[in-house]
Order: structure tokens, then C-alpha cells, then sequence
């Protein structure tokens, strides 16, 4: 591990994409679960499964693939202006990251207007989005100095406020 500091909050929105996915593979889970168990809980079918999870995740799932090509180019640019030796080039994360937000973007549509094909294009684009996230945090944690425990990632917040309240305070921006 690196002693390398970035002043980069943008792997946030990258950490977030397996967080979201994980959520709705439980809520995904549970609603199989309640519609095997409860007779009056019933659905047309396995799209219909993943799907309502899928509207109650929608918009923050969404905000989070969507996020996350831009995220990972960001920080990866971050990353080369602090001197890291950043092997972007190995790895083309926030190309693939697109290639996952075309698999949810174009899942969500065709699930939505009906198609059980759809549902595999969120699957694909979920895991895939996953995998990069994963990846590149793991590429990260390597040459970055990141939080390793809850306590650090509050002092990590701590300063970057308090470096932001010093520079409105003398003009910087």
C-alpha cells in the first residue's frame, strides 16, 4: 500500500455501484423469497422478480451507474497529477463502465416495456458495472492511501471540509 494522498472524493461514486448492486440482489432475494411463500403474492413472471426491486432502487441505482464512467476517469486523472503511478492505460475502466450503463439503460427500457430479455440486460450490466468498481478500488487501494477503517474515512471527510471552509474563506476556489 502507498502512502501516496489524493485529494479525490470522485471513488466514492465508484464504491458506490457494488454497494447499490448488492442491495438489489438482497431486495431481489427477499421478494423471491415472500412471492415463493405467500399464495397472495403473485407475479407474472422472473422479470417481474428483479423488477420491483429495480423501481424501488431506480433513481439512486441509476444516478450511481451513471456516475461512475466520469468517477473513474476523474479520479484516475487525480490520481496521475498527484505523481501516482496510476496504471490507467492497463485497464480501461470508464470505457467498460459505459459498456455497463448501456447494459442497465437498455435493460431497464426493454424491461419496462414488458421484455423478460431485459432483465438479463440489467443482470449483465449490474455484475459488469460491479466488476470494474471492484477492480479498480482494489487497483487503487494498491497505489492510493485510502481509509481502512470507518474512523479514518470520517477524518478523511473532516479534512477535505475543513481544507474547502479555508479555501472560501481566502478566495481560493
Amino acid at each position: 500500500m502507498s502512502e501516496l494522498r489524493v485529494d479525490s472524493r470522485w471513488w466514492y461514486w465508484v464504491a458506490a455501484v457494488p454497494l447499490v448492486t448488492a442491495f438489489w440482489v438482497v431486495c431481489s432475494a427477499w421478494t423471491y423469497v415472500v412471492v415463493q411463500l405467500v399464495p397472495e403474492a403473485v407475479v407474472a413472471d422472473a422479470g417481474d422478480v428483479l423488477s420491483l426491486p429495480a423501481v424501488a432502487l431506480g433513481i439512486p441505482a441509476l444516478v450511481a451507474f451513471l456516475a461512475m464512467p466520469l468517477a473513474l476517469w476523474m479520479d484516475g486523472h487525480a490520481i496521475d497529477d498527484a505523481g501516482g503511478d496510476w496504471p490507467g492505460d492497463d485497464f480501461p475502466a470508464p470505457g467498460i463502465a459505459v459498456l455497463a450503463d448501456v447494459f442497465v439503460v437498455g435493460g431497464s427500457v426493454l424491461l419496462f416495456r414488458g421484455s423478460t430479455v431485459g432483465a438479463l440486460g440489467v443482470v449483465v450490466g449490474a455484475g459488469l458495472g460491479s466488476w470494474v468498481a471492484i477492480r479498480y478500488l482494489r487497483e487503487r487501494r494498491d497505489h492510493v492511501a485510502m481509509p481502512a477503517s470507518f474512523w479514518e474515512w470520517r477524518d478523511e471527510l473532516r479534512a477535505g471540509d475543513r481544507r474547502e471552509r479555508a479555501d472560501r474563506t481566502s478566495g481560493k476556489r
